[in-house]
């Protein structure tokens, strides 16, 4: 899997965190109300109330709030892209994004518009294009089809 780096971005929208909340291997789980449980890829886990955005993991307890305000650890990050409480921005690339991000939660990720306002009611995975795409049925094709070249309407005569 690649990976972005932070001196990459061209937006100040995600930090160091957030990239690894989005890119790194993460399971999340619903452990009742907003309460979750996310397993990172080393195997350790910890607990996120997504309400009071609390994380039991030593980033939470010895390094957050930082000097520029951040209050959230990848952790709790992670479950805020999960459930689509944060949306993705537009100009993150979908193949950087772990693909198992959103499985195991109700919400669904969400990825911003770039016309600032609208977002995304799913986030589209390398899955989604061999069951067809979740925006099959919908007035436009998402971005990761118009840019492999499907810009028809569904339902438009071609």
């Amino acid at each position: 899997m690649k990976t972005i780096d932070a001196e990459r971005l061209e937006s100040t929208d995600l930090d160091q965190r957030d990239v690894r909340a989005l890119t790194e291997y993460m399971t999340t789980l619903p452990l009742g109300g907003e309460v979750y449980s996310v397993t990172t890829q080393s195997g350790s886990e910890y607990r996120v109330d997504a309400v009071e955005d609390r994380c039991t993991c030593p980033d939470a307890e010895y390094n957050l709030p930082t000097d520029d305000g951040r209050k959230r650890c990848k952790h709790a990050a992670r479950v805020a892209f999960a459930t689509g409480e944060r949306p993705i921005p537009a100009w993150v690339d979908a193949d950087e994004v772990d693909a198992q991000l959103g499985e195991h939660v109700e919400g669904t990720p969400k990825v911003a518009m770039t016309d600032g306002g609208v977002t995304l009611a799913s986030f589209a995975t390398e899955e989604d294009d061999e069951d067809g795409c979740w925006c099959d049925g919908h007035d436009m094709p998402c971005f990761d089809c118009y840019n492999a070249g499907r810009r028809d309407l569904p339902g438009e005569d071609e």
